[in-house]
């Protein structure tokens, strides 16, 4: 015959309370390196794979928008000419087209005609006159480890065109531009295709 114990009951809740107890450090400790894991992953993504930019002005406004946020892919392997770059200026952070690579020959004249390699480039986008923005006629080759760049609103930009501006050192770009992700309007890809013939035909 069974006897019956009180103390058998309490051992009954306080086992329960344990297993409890136990299961709930379980579920917070796998938070908590949950948590760990994904801020090192963010931190890995975001601080050496890519970049969040805002671009500001109306230079490159028909392929990014001014105030769009755009995400940046780092490095500067692959760089060809069309490419949207994010680098770093005297005046701040500025974002253009990739219109020269170093050693190609570039001529230049008042009328934003721009030649590359004695072949015409120009990206669907651009737009504006470029008469009256003081741009000269010139030759030039980029020098090594340079880019020549020139943002898509060609009366809007200072860019390349011009002498005071000059190309641009290679290990002053962060990376180019690989998504647009506000406005949502223009979320996706920006454009980043060069075609032959004159510019805005």
């Amino acid at each position: 015959m069974e006897i019956y114990h009180p103390q058998d009951e309490e051992l009954l809740r306080e086992m329960r309370r344990v297993r409890r107890s136990g299961k709930l450090k379980r579920i917070l400790w796998g938070l908590l390196i949950g948590l760990v894991l994904t801020a090192a992953l963010g931190w890995f993504l975001f601080g050496q794979l890519f970049a969040l930019a805002v671009c500001e002005g109306p230079g490159m406004s028909t392929a990014v928008p001014g105030g769009s946020l755009v995400l940046i892919r780092r490095g500067t392997e692959d760089l060809q000419q069309g490419d949207i770059v994010l680098f770093e200026t005297d005046d701040g952070w500025q974002m253009k087209r990739v219109l020269a690579m170093e050693g190609d020959r570039v001529v230049v004249n008042t009328y934003g005609e721009i030649r590359v390699n004695s072949l015409e480039y120009r990206a669907d986008t651009f737009a504006g006159r470029t008469e009256d923005t003081g741009v000269t006629t010139r030759r030039l080759t980029v020098p090594e480890g340079e880019i020549f760049v020139q943002g898509d609103q060609l009366s809007l930009s200072v860019d390349s065109r011009y002498r005071s501006y000059g190309t641009v050192p290679v290990e002053k770009v962060t990376g180019k531009a690989s998504f647009i992700l506000w406005p949502i309007a223009r979320f996706g890809m920006p454009n980043t295709t060069l075609t032959e013939g004159g510019v805005g035909q």
